[in-house]
């Protein structure tokens, strides 16, 4: 898609080119947004690391090519659908080009605005970017219409969980990229402690740039800077609890509290971990094998001892209970409220551990 002078392609497309999706993967980005930007994109999918990485990179193109403004919206349950096509159409007080976002918590949009994301293609201005970014997405969804419509009229990046396999190497990759040198010794035991955690993996490289600049890094330097790091003492608070060990989870939790340990660090391992036991408890749901559904589900085969203990205590829409406390968790904190914050995260760790069994309102 060839960019015109104003650093987008020409709008409307042909029709000749709407039939072709522009599916993007994070190492075709910068080459596509050097070569103008679309007038959407959809970024979507169960990696939030590399989903902000495509959504910042997206931002500075536009702000580049002159959208100085942005609007955020969020689509959460009774959203009104005509927001956004008002936002859309409505001209800029202080821009004249403008960049609006819808974000789509649920990853479906309903009949209502499956509807009005169809109609709103092609009366997009070239003055407005519009940008859906979205968490996980079913495949059946991403088949439909408004998906494919959005798809084929711009770009889109939908980011599938990592697997195991290719963990190790996005890794070395990254750290080769941050000039880094770690051995192999020392690699592998920072790919076994991130555990596939791509936001944990990202924030260890570049604690050892900072510590260790220009330097080799083995097992001792990576011992020296991550062992005893707060992160890992919460997924030790993970095992606990998903074990069922809740009065060994509870006394994880206090201590790290007491140590100063921010809530939203301590939610984002347990989010995490949720996120990999909904996916095994719906293939345990189907086969009643605890450990082939923690293998369906990406979790490497040291870890799963926690997860198989779990599985036949959790059902799955008591798993999404919990991942909708921790969205009100992460809300409280946000919103000066950590008192609370901090006896919702101990209602989870009970909850999880199954000493206590507590409806989310």
């Amino acid at each position: 898609m060839p960019p015109n002078g104003a650093g987008r392609v020409e709008w409307p497309i042909p029709a000749s080119n709407r039939t072709a999706a522009v599916r993007l993967n994070l190492n075709q980005l910068s080459t596509h947004l050097a070569q103008g930007l679309a007038p959407l994109y959809v970024v979507a999918g169960e990696e939030p690391l590399l989903m902000q990485e495509a959504l910042d990179a997206i931002r500075a193109a536009a702000r580049k090519a002159g959208f100085s403004e942005r609007e955020v919206l969020d689509a959460e349950r009774g959203f009104n659908w005509q927001q956004l096509a008002d936002s859309c159409a409505s001209m800029s007080l202080f821009a004249t080009q403008r960049i609006v976002e819808l974000n789509l918590p649920s990853g479906a949009p309903g009949v209502e605005g499956s509807k009005m994301l169809q109609q709103l293609i092609p009366q997009l201005s070239r003055d407005t970017l519009f940008i859906l970014q979205s968490g996980p997405i079913e495949w059946r969804s991403r088949q439909g219409g408004w998906y494919q419509a959005l798809e084929n009229a711009g770009g889109a990046l939908y980011f599938e969980p990592m697997k195991p396999a290719e963990f190790p190497g996005w890794l070395a990759g990254r750290a080769k990229a941050a000039g880094l040198q770690i051995d192999a010794d020392a690699m592998k035991l920072l790919v076994e402690r991130t555990e596939g955690n791509l936001l944990a993996a990202a924030q260890d490289l570049e604690k050892l740039k900072l510590l260790f600049p220009g330097q080799a890094i083995g097992l001792e330097q990576l011992e020296q800077a991550v062992a005893d790091s707060a992160r890992y003492e919460a997924f030790d608070l993970n095992s606990r609890a998903l074990a069922g060990d809740g009065a060994g989870a509870v006394r994880s939790l206090e201590r790290l509290r007491e140590e100063g340990v921010a809530a939203l660090e301590i939610l984002g391992a347990l989010v995490w971990s949720l996120r990999q036991l909904s996916k095994a408890s719906l293939a345990f749901a189907r086969t009643r094998d605890a450990n082939a559904a923690c293998y369906d589900a990406g979790i490497q085969k040291a870890r799963m001892e926690p997860y198989i203990k779990a599985l036949p205590r959790s059902r799955p829409g008591e798993i999404m209970e919990w991942l909708r406390l921790c969205a009100r968790i992460d809300q409280g904190v946000k919103t000066g409220q950590e008192a609370a914050a901090w006896e919702d995260l101990l209602t989870l760790v009970l909850n999880i551990s199954g000493s206590r069994k507590t409806e989310v309102v």
